[in-house]
């Protein structure tokens, strides 16, 4: 059995399966053999063991299924536990083909974001534009927010467009990128800025860091052309 490369459902981190050995009698005489089911000539389930943690899954062929489900990369442990869980969900959403249940999970996300970094409003689009106002994020992450708000809105509510396998990949990595700017990216650039300057001039001076920060991010992506042409439904 080929080994399969996740990231382990269990600890998070990039790991390598081995069949887990299984002891086995055959006439008297004891074995230890691969723990694998093989309902006919062309399928084969069995339990991979974790080389990290030591943890098992039930795997499908090469990697076909996996469960629990793997993650498709790790969240950064310093995004707060709440919004980082959210961000996993709609991992997992994504890794099952679940493209409405992604977009919904990455628009709360951003919410939990928004509200974890104090915006008032009970809506997000106000609570995004809120943030905005007050220099907490720049006009960069509005438009980023805003486009996962949309394609969340419509994923969430009846009547709205179809979230497409792309728009939701699409909107999960903008969510991502927001995240790691505002919980990954500014708090060294905070310490730099504490260093370097003094308190006159620190707000511009994190103001210009941040904004480096997510120019490089729109480079690199951006907000995508199909997911920022969709209709912006309220909320």
């Amino acid at each position: 059995m080929a080994r399969v490369s996740i990231y382990c459902p269990h600890c998070q981190r990039h790991t390598s399966l081995e069949p887990a050995p299984t002891k086995t009698e055959i006439e008297g005489r004891r074995y230890t053999v691969a723990a694998i089911w093989r309902p006919d000539d062309y399928e084969a389930w069995w339990i991979g063991l974790c080389n990290y943690c030591g943890r098992a899954v039930l795997v499908q062929g090469e990697g076909h299924t996996v469960y629990p489900t793997a993650l498709p990369s790790p969240t950064d442990k310093n995004i707060p536990d709440a919004i980082r869980s959210d961000l996993n969900e709609a991992k997992k959403c994504d890794t099952i083909s679940a493209w409405p249940g992604c977009a919904v999970m990455a628009r709360r996300a951003i919410q939990s974001a928004a509200i974890e970094r104090g915006a008032s409003g009970s809506k997000l689009v106000d609570q995004v534009a809120d943030l905005a106002s007050k220099g907490v994020i720049t006009q960069d992450l509005k438009e980023w927010a805003d486009v996962v708000r949309w394609v969340g809105n419509d994923a969430a509510h009846p009547g709205g467009q179809a979230v497409t396998q792309q728009d939701a990949e699409d909107i999960l990595k903008l969510a991502e990128q927001f995240l790691h700017v505002i919980y990954v990216a500014r708090p060294p650039s905070r310490r730099r800025a504490a260093k370097s300057v003094g308190s006159d001039g620190l707000g511009s001076h994190i103001r210009a860091s941040e904004r480096r920060v997510t120019g490089r991010c729109s480079e690199a992506g951006g907000v995508p052309p199909r997911a920022a042409s969709r209709s912006p439904r309220a909320g």
